[in-house]
């Protein structure tokens, strides 16, 4: 199982306890999707040169490939976290910067390589939109998996997840439980596609055509939520590829979100 995640990888900054961990969305799912046992994972991204060294040092303590892993003269993407008492995270306003990512797109190397990959994951978000669209145009066999996050960014309209499902293996979105029944109609509409919501500590739902799994989060002390969601993805995916199992993908999701929310950091 050969996976390619493309997208940021962040230095998030804790801003109470004065650290900074390596994340970000793509990189999480490329780490988790390795440690869930996928054999090849390869990550297309780019940094500030001045931190290649230490995100580099990164990806070989985690298996990943890093050679579409390019520097910019740009700082590298960052994240500012809070994290409330019962260890929920919180971005704070003009706490995000695309920083190094601006204006990145897969080279000619990159889309060759990504065209043999089993999977390619991908993310959307406002300022990684040209970046998505050009993964979502690519001519490509594969499972394609996007991440719609929780699509604060695009005002919650779900037409806006409509317009990639025709494309897509398995779609993430992150919502509450009044999303199911919207979820719902898009799934028959789009029966080829699985559709995942996830909703924290009120667990999860699959749904394809019209046929719904759910799964409840798995207890845990929680210390820090960041970076659950891509675990979580990266489980599912990498389970539900091996399998074909729903049930059995949405178990092994929550299971590797619980683990990370034991401790602070992403991975």
């Amino acid at each position: 199982m050969k996976i390619i995640s493309v997208g940021e990888c962040t230095l998030d900054r804790y801003l109470q306890q004065d650290k900074v961990y390596i994340g970000g969305i793509s990189l999480n799912f490329a780490i988790h999707a390795k440690r869930s046992g996928a054999q090849s994972v390869t990550m297309m991204s780019r940094v500030a040169a001045a931190d290649f060294a230490q995100i580099a040092a990164k990806f070989a303590q985690e298996g990943i490939e890093q050679t579409h892993l390019y520097t910019s003269h740009l700082p590298t993407s960052h994240q500012d976290i809070v994290i409330t008492p019962n260890g929920e995270r919180i971005f704070p306003p003009g706490g995000y910067d695309f920083g190094s990512m601006t204006g990145f797109l897969l080279n000619q190397n990159d889309l060759e390589l990504a065209q043999r990959a089993d999977v390619l994951a991908c993310a959307l978000f406002q300022q990684a939109q040209r970046l998505f669209d050009q993964v979502m145009q690519l001519s490509y066999a594969g499972w394609r998996v996007a991440d719609f996050l929780d699509l604060s960014d695009f005002d919650r309209d779900l037409t806006v997840m409509a317009r990639y499902l025709a494309r897509l293996k398995i779609a993430f979105v992150s919502a509450d439980n009044s999303f199911l029944v919207r979820l719902m109609a898009l799934s028959i509409q789009y029966p080829q596609t699985l559709i995942v919501l996830t909703v924290g500590e009120n667990g999860s739902a699959a749904l394809l055509n019209g046929q719904c799994w759910q799964q409840v989060a798995l207890p845990t002390q929680v210390v820090d939520t960041t970076g659950c969601g891509d675990a979580f993805q990266a489980a599912f995916t990498v389970a539900y590829y091996q399998t074909g199992d729903v049930g059995h993908a949405l178990w092994r999701g929550a299971q590797q979100a619980a683990q990370v929310a034991q401790h602070l950091g992403a991975s």
